[in-house]
C-alpha cells in the first residue's frame, strides 16, 4: 500500500502569524524557551531524548566489511516487532541520525504512551517516568539483540541536542501532494537515503536527519521526515535568503533524492501566489534579490491583512526555521495552511515497507568530522547508561553534562546588568554560529559598542548583510528602548567611526521602536508651520555652559527643542522661549533666560546669569526634587538611518531576525517598476524635504540620498539616479535649474528637513574625539585602540 495523505493538524505556533510588515494583525514570536548557552541557569526545556538507544557501525574497515546485507532494514524490523503488542506503550518512534566523532551515528528513541494506572504506585516523579518507558524499552531491546548485527556497538542512555547550538538551521521536510501517493519501495530509483547520506558525506556536511513514526491501524504509520544542515553557508535568512531558497532551491534539498518516491518539499514550489521573488548571482560574488507579496488572493471577503498573514506563514514553511525547533522537540506538528491552501501533507500515511527508504542504518564510512568546520555548534552527545552489545573499535562514550555559566569579570568597569550580559552572550553565540567573526569588547567606557563584527570581504552570513567597512559595530539593545536619543547616539558612534552598525533588540516590539527612532530620527514635524521645523528629541546629558555652569529652571519641566534647517534652533519650557541660536553652535554659548547650577565644595548652588546665589542645597535629591536642569538637544546628522544601521531582535528560540517594515510602495515587478519607484519618492519627499525659501538641493545629492532611502526600505535594487529624477513628484521636477550651461542642475526652493551638512559639537564623534580617526576605526578593531571614556549618557 503506497503512501498517503494525512488529515491536518493546526500549528498552535503563533510565530507563524507574525508578519514582516509591521500591521495592527503582527502576532507575539514564538514562546519556545531560549537557549542554555545564553542563560545564567540551566534551561528547562533542555532538548533531550532519554531511555534512547545509540546504534554505532564499526569504524575499522575490516570489520566494517564484514556486516551483513541484512543491516539496511534491522532498524524497520525493530520499529515493526515494537510495535505488535499494545501492551508496548509506544506512541512514536523516532529516528535521528547524525555524523559524529567516529561516524554515522543513529539513535533510536519513542515517545510513550502517558496516560495509565501506574500513576497510582508510584514513589517519585522520576520513578514514574522510568515505569511509563518501561514496557516500550524492555520491547525495543528484545527486537535489537535479536536483530542489530554483532559487530555493532548498541547502548542506552540520554541523548543531547544541546550541542547543536542556540539558533535555527533550514529544515528540509518531504511533503506529499494531497492528490499524489508515493512510490512503494522498489518502483523507482534506487536508494533515496544512502544516496542523501552519501552527498551529504561527499560535501562533508555537519547535518541531522529524522524520521518520525507514528502506529496505526492496518500496519500503516504516519510519517514526517526532516533534514537540517549545519554549515553556516547553506543556512539562509531573512527576505534574500527566502528568495534563494524559491528561485535557486537548497543545495541539501530531501526531495532531490526523494521525488523519485513522489515526494516533494517545502523548499520547492509554494511562494506562488502569494510572493514574487527574483534572485541573481553577479559575476563579481554579490546577489541582487526581491521578495513581494503579489496580494493576489486579496477580495472583498479575504482581507489584505490576512492574505500577508498567510504569505509570512509561507514564508516561514519555506525557510524551515520554525519546523527545526519542532524537530528538536520531535514534534511532527503541521499548519493547516498546508492543506487548506497549498495542497501539501507534510505528515503522509506509508506502509511499514517504505520505512527502510525514510531511516535505517546505511553502510557508509565517515573518515572526517564535518563539525570541526562549523564554528560554535558540535555533535550531540550521548551519555551512556547502559551497554547493550559492543564489538571492536566502536567503544561507547559516556559523554559529558557541562553547563555554560557566565560569570561577570568584575574588572570591567562597565560590565552591564546580569540580563544586558546574557543578551551580549546570546548575540555573540548565533552571529559564531551564523559563520561570522564576533568578539565582545571590553567595557571600560560607556564611548564604545558592546560588540563587534569583523568581515574582510564585506559580507556578514547571519542576517544576511553586506557593508563596505572591515569592522562592524553591534549594539545590544537591551533596555535602551524608549530613550529614542540612547538609540541615534549609538548609531552616529558608528558613523563617526565610518562603520555599518547593527542593532540587536531582545523583542520585535523594542525592534519595531528602534527601527521607528532610526527612520525618523526626531519627534514629530511642526507641520502648523510654514518654515519646515522639527521637534528634536532630548538627550539625558544637560546643557553645559563655557563657565561650566548648567541652565536649570524650578520644578518638574521638560524642554522642548525646535530645529529650523540650518537657521536656527530654539528652547522652550512650557510654551515659553528660553534659548535661541545657530544650531551649528555650542548651544552653551546661548543666550539663557534661566537660572544656572553647579556644585562648588560639594555644596549644590543656584545661581542668576551674574552669580548671585539663589538657593544652596547640601544634599543632590534636595537639589533635583525642586530644580530640573536643561537637557541638550539632539540634533541628526540626516533625516533617515537606516542606510547605514540595520534594526535586528532575538527571537525566543535565540535566533537573529531582520525587523523589517515592508512600506506600500515596495510593489513587485508585475506591477510596474516606475509605479514603485514613484511611490517610493513621493513617500521619501514627503518625510525629508520641505519648502523653504532661499535654499536649494542639488540634482545630484538628491539623487544618492533617494537611493539611499530606497535600498534601505525595498527589497529591490535601487533605480540609477536619471530614473530617480523621472520618479520624482511633478511640483519639485518642475522646478529643476540647470545654471551655467546645466552644470549644477538643483531644486530651488527646497531644503532638507535635516540639513546634512549642520555640524554640533553635540555629537559622538566630535564629544569622543573619534570622528579624527574615521578610516582607522572602520578597518581597526576596537580592542586595538586606546580610547578615553566621555560622560554617561
Amino acid at each position: 500500500m503506497a503512501a498517503t495523505p494525512e488529515p491536518s493538524q493546526t500549528d498552535s505556533d503563533p510565530q507563524d502569524d507574525q508578519e514582516d510588515s509591521a500591521t495592527p494583525d503582527t502576532l507575539p514570536d514564538e514562546k519556545i524557551g531560549p537557549s542554555a548557552r545564553a542563560q545564567l541557569h540551566p534551561s528547562k526545556d533542555k532538548p533531550q531524548r532519554r531511555f534512547a538507544f545509540r546504534i554505532r557501525l564499526p569504524t575499522i574497515k575490516d570489520e566494517f566489511d564484514t556486516l551483513p546485507d541484512y543491516i539496511r532494514g534491522c532498524i524497520t524490523q525493530i520499529i515493526e516487532e515494537a510495535r505488535k503488542e499494545t501492551s508496548s506503550g509506544i506512541k512514536q518512534f523516532e529516528v535521528l541520525q547524525y555524523p559524529g566523532p567516529v561516524g554515522l551515528e543513529l539513535v533510536l528513541s519513542i515517545d510513550p504512551q502517558r496516560i495509565d494506572g501506574r500513576s497510582t504506585n508510584q514513589s517519585t516523579l522520576e520513578d514514574f517516568t522510568s515505569k511509563i518507558y518501561l514496557p516500550g524499552v524492555n520491547k525495543i531491546t528484545k527486537a535489537v539483540q535479536k536483530y542489530v548485527p554483532e559487530e555493532c556497538t548498541v547502548e542506552i542512555g540520554t541523548l543531547d541536542l544541546s550541542p547543536l547550538g542556540t539558533t535555527a538551521v533550514n529544515v528540509s521536510r518531504l511533503h506529499l501532494w494531497s492528490d499524489h501517493v508515493s512510490d512503494p519501495p522498489g518502483t523507482k530509483g534506487g536508494d533515496a537515503l544512502m544516496t542523501t547520506f552519501h552527498t551529504l558525506r561527499e560535501h562533508s556536511v555537519a547535518f541531522l536527519h529524522q524520521a518520525l513514526f507514528t502506529p496505526k491501524n492496518g500496519g500503516q504509520y504516519n510519517a514526517t521526515v526532516r533534514l537540517a544542515t549545519y554549515p553556516p553557508q547553506f543556512v539562509f535568512s531573512g527576505r534574500e535568503g527566502f528568495a534563494r531558497i524559491a528561485e535557486r532551491g537548497h543545495p541539501f534539498d530531501l526531495a532531490t533524492t526523494y521525488k523519485q518516491h513522489n515526494f516533494t518539499s517545502n523548499f520547492r514550489g509554494l511562494t506562488a501566489p502569494y510572493w514574487e521573488t527574483e534572485y541573481t548571482e553577479k559575476i563579481n560574488g554579490n546577489s541582487s534579490y526581491s521578495a513581494s507579496y503579489t496580494d493576489e488572493k486579496v477580495t472583498p471577503y479575504t482581507p489584505k491583512a490576512q492574505v500577508r498573514r498567510e504569505a509570512n506563514k509561507v514564508k516561514d514553511i519555506v525557510l524551515g526555521k520554525s519546523d527545526y525547533r519542532h524537530m528538536l522537540s520531535a514534534n511532527a506538528t503541521w499548519d493547516t495552511i498546508h492543506e487548506d491552501e497549498l495542497n501539501r501533507y507534510p505528515r503522509f500515511s506509508i506502509p511499514g515497507t517504505m520505512i527502510p527508504q525514510l531511516t535505517g542504518l546505511v553502510r557508509l564510512r565517515w573518515k572526517t568530522n564535518p563539525w570541526g568546520v562549523v564554528p560554535g555548534r558540535e555533535a550531540p552527545t550521548f551519555n551512556t547508561h547502559e551497554i547493550l552489545q559492543t564489538y571492536g573499535s566502536t567503544t561507547p562514550n559516556y559523554g559529558e553534562s557541562d553547563e555554560f555559566v557566565n560569570v561577570p569579570d568584575e574588572t570591567v568597569e562597565n560590565t552591564g546588568s546580569p540580563g544586558h550580559e546574557a543578551h551580549v552572550r546570546s548575540i555573540i553565540d548565533a552571529f559564531t554560529e551564523g559563520g561570522d567573526e564576533i568578539y565582545e569588547i571590553t567595557q571600560t567606557t560607556k564611548s564604545l559598542p558592546d560588540i563587534e563584527l569583523h568581515t574582510e570581504t564585506g559580507e556578514i552570513s547571519t542576517i544576511p548583510l553586506t557593508v563596505d567597512s572591515s569592522y562592524v559595530s553591534v549594539e545590544a539593545e537591551h533596555k535602551n528602548k524608549t530613550k529614542a536619543s540612547t538609540t541615534l547616539v549609538n548609531a552616529e558612534r558608528a558613523y563617526a567611526m565610518g562603520r555599518h552598525v547593527i542593532f540587536v533588540y531582545n523583542s520585535r516590539q523594542g525592534a519595531k521602536r528602534g527601527f521607528n527612532h532610526l527612520s525618523q530620527p526626531y519627534n514629530d514635524d511642526l507641520s502648523d508651520r510654514s518654515d519646515g521645523g522639527v521637534r528634536l528629541y532630548t538627550r539625558t546629558k544637560p546643557v553645559r555652559c563655557p563657565d561650566d555652569r548648567i541652565p536649570v529652571m524650578k520644578g518638574s519641566i521638560e524642554t522642548t527643542w525646535e530645529l529650523f534647517g540650518r537657521d536656527r534652533i530654539v528652547a522652550h519650557v512650557d510654551g515659553i522661549r528660553i534659548a535661541a541660536g545657530a544650531p551649528g553652535g555650542d548651544v552653551g554659548e546661548f543666550e539663557w533666560d534661566t537660572h544656572f547650577y553647579q556644585e562648588v565644595d560639594g555644596v549644590h548652588r543656584v545661581e542668576d546669569e551674574d552669580g548671585t546665589v539663589i538657593a544652596e542645597y547640601n544634599a543632590r535629591e534636595t537639589f533635583t526634587s525642586e530644580w530640573t536642569k536643561i537637557s541638550l538637544p539632539h540634533i541628526p546628522i540626516c533625516g533617515n538611518y537606516l542606510h547605514f544601521a540595520t534594526v535586528t531582535y532575538r527571537t525566543e528560540a535565540g535566533d537573529i531576525e531582520v525587523y523589517t517594515d515592508t512600506p506600500e510602495w515596495d510593489t513587485p515587478d508585475s506591477a510596474g517598476k516606475m509605479n514603485r519607484h514613484r511611490g517610493c519618492l513621493n513617500t521619501f519627499t514627503d518625510h525629508l524635504i520641505c519648502e523653504r525659501e532661499d535654499a536649494r538641493i542639488s540634482s545630484g545629492e538628491l539623487q544618492t540620498w533617494a537611493q539611499h532611502y530606497y535600498t534601505a526600505r525595498s527589497t529591490h535594487d535601487a533605480p540609477p539616479g536619471s530614473i530617480i529624477v523621472q520618479a520624482l513628484p511633478d511640483e519639485i521636477k518642475e522646478t529643476k535649474k540647470g545654471g551655467t550651461n546645466n552644470r549644477n542642475p538643483h531644486y530651488p526652493g527646497y531644503d532638507w528637513v535635516i540639513p546634512p551638512e549642520i555640524d554640533t559639537p553635540h555629537r559622538p564623534g566630535v564629544e569622543e574625539a573619534l570622528s579624527d580617526a574615521t578610516d582607522e576605526l572602520a578597518e581597526t578593531s576596537l580592542g586595538d585602540l586606546d580610547i578615553e571614556p566621555d560622560e554617561a549618557e
